[in-house]
Parts: structure tokens; sequence; C-alpha cells
């Protein structure tokens, strides 16, 4: 049986769902935090692979990797910028459904969930990108093995 319109408008937040929505939140701001945290982090990596292991790269040649402290400085703030933005949706919507629940406001819990729509959207499309990736790694592999077994 499918809800009809009229349905949907009476649709009540009870007891029950308000517990498990201060639990979600609860896990949500802690993962949040963390991801701030890692940001942090990976800043800080990029800080000392753009001054101190930038001279160690130099004086090494590069190692061989072809990888400067500059570009990997830059891979590390790549990765802080990513998990920036899921973390900040993902921060919001723990605020907001917090403020939503203690105030029985309906506008912070209609912004709460748009704040998580924001980071499962985010999340799915860096999801389909990353298997893009894969997938574009994986064909070239099969290509350069199946090239380099018809020259041997």
């Amino acid at each position: 049986m499918e809800p009809t319109q009229s349905n949907l408008v009476e649709l009540q937040v009870d007891h029950l769902s308000t517990v498990y929505l201060r639990g979600a939140a609860r896990w949500a701001k802690f993962l949040a935090v963390v991801g701030f945290i890692f940001c942090g982090l990976s800043l800080l990596m990029a800080v000392l692979f753009a001054s101190v292991f930038a001279s160690l790269f130099n004086s090494l040649g590069s190692g061989g990797l072809g990888m400067s402290g500059g570009w990997l400085a830059f891979v590390y703030v790549c990765i802080a910028l990513v998990n920036f933005f899921p973390c900040l949706y993902l921060y919001n919507f723990a605020h907001r459904v917090q403020l939503a629940l203690e105030s029985n406001d309906q506008e912070q819990l209609n912004i709460s969930f748009r704040n998580m729509r924001a980071f499962y959207r985010f999340v799915g499309v860096l999801m389909i990108l990353c298997l893009g990736l894969w997938l574009l790694f994986i064909v070239a592999m099969l290509l350069l093995t199946a090239t380099t077994q018809r020259v041997a």
C-alpha cells in the first residue's frame, strides 16, 4: 500500500524516533570531529612535506619516485579538502538535529536533513569517482599487461 500525500503531512517524530535521532547525532558529531582532526593532520603532513621533507627529497633526488615534497604536499592538501566537506555536512547535521530536538523546531530538523542529504550526495559522488578511477586503472593494467605479453 503506497502512502498518499495527506499521510506524509501527518508524519510525526515520536519518542523512539527522537531517541534514535539523538544517538545518530552523537555518533555523527563524533565522526565529524574525528574527520576534522584527520583534516588537520593531513594539512600538518602537507606542511611537513612542503618544508622539512622537501630538502630530504631534493638531496635524495626524489628517491627515484619522481615525486618531490611539493607534490606530496599538494596531495595531502587535496586529501584534507576532500575530507573537510563531508565532515562539515555531518557536523552540521548533528548540531542541527540536536537543536531541533531540544527546541522542538521543525525548521532546524529540516536543515539537519538537508545537511544529511548533502553528506550522502557528496560521499556518493566521491564513491562513483573512486570506482570509476579504479575501473580505469584495472582496464589500463589489463591493456598494459596484454601489450607487454604480446611484445615478449
